[in-house]
């Protein structure tokens, strides 16, 4: 019974993490450096990688622009 509960928890795992963009092979043709990869280690010491699609795009918010924190920091003195 342990060994079923154990299959069904490392599918859960890995089908979490295919919500969130995770794959078990990269698509053919793919470029290997335009993905993140993940190797997951299993209890019984076998490994599994699993790919995501990097994202190039950084996302950046107000804090990044210097001139404005500067101004939000001066306003918090006055």
């Amino acid at each position: 019974m342990f060994n079923s509960d154990n299959k069904k928890m490392s599918k859960i795992k890995i089908s979490s993490l295919a919500k969130i963009g995770y794959i078990e092979t990269l698509p053919e043709g793919a470029d290997i450096n335009d993905y993140e990869s993940l190797i997951i280690t299993k209890r019984d010491g076998k490994k599994n990688t699993l790919y995501k699609l990097s994202s190039k795009v950084i996302d950046r918010d107000d804090t990044s622009n210097f001139n404005k924190s500067w101004e939000i920091f001066n306003s918090y003195l006055n």
